[in-house]
């Protein structure tokens, strides 16, 4: 079972990435993680959902944002986050289920997309994918961040 503080960074643990550091194209590395009926579990809480709203063909799965709690750690293992981010947006795209009577395990990886500026402000997005070990897309994310200065 990997949880998300397990492969994510916290602010302040190491000096943070400032705007001008982001490479527009950049990989970002390789993430291998589990998600266990446990993890889904504890999200529906989390998020005040019930399991049984979440079924395909008459199997449970997975609330399929579960992975939006591993979406910033994709970005943090290249770039250690600078403190003062705000989350802008996330699009997402499920290309496959996590059931959830099964350990799933998955490999997120990533890529800078864009670096702009608009209104004063510093933005940055960034795209990930994250995959089952024999190749299998479950998710794509697309995902913009404001920067502090």
């Amino acid at each position: 079972m990997t949880r998300p503080s397990e492969v994510k960074p916290r602010e302040g643990d190491q000096p943070g990435t400032p705007y001008e550091v982001f490479e527009i194209g950049a990989e970002l590395p390789d993430m291998a993680f589990s998600i266990t009926p446990e993890i889904n579990t504890e999200y529906l809480e989390a998020i005040d959902e019930q399991e049984k709203n979440y079924s395909i063909n008459g199997r449970k799965v997975c609330a399929p944002n579960v992975l939006s709690v591993y979406l910033l750690a994709v970005l943090y293992r290249r770039y250690p986050p600078i403190q003062g981010i705000v989350v802008y947006d996330q699009l997402w795209k499920w290309r496959s289920p996590i059931f959830a009577d099964e350990t799933t395990d998955l490999i997120a990886s990533g890529k800078v997309t864009e670096k702009f500026e608009k209104r004063g402000r510093k933005w940055l997005r960034f795209s990930a994918q994250f995959r089952k070990t024999d190749g299998t897309i479950v998710a794509e994310a697309n995902h913009t961040l404001h920067l502090p200065e």
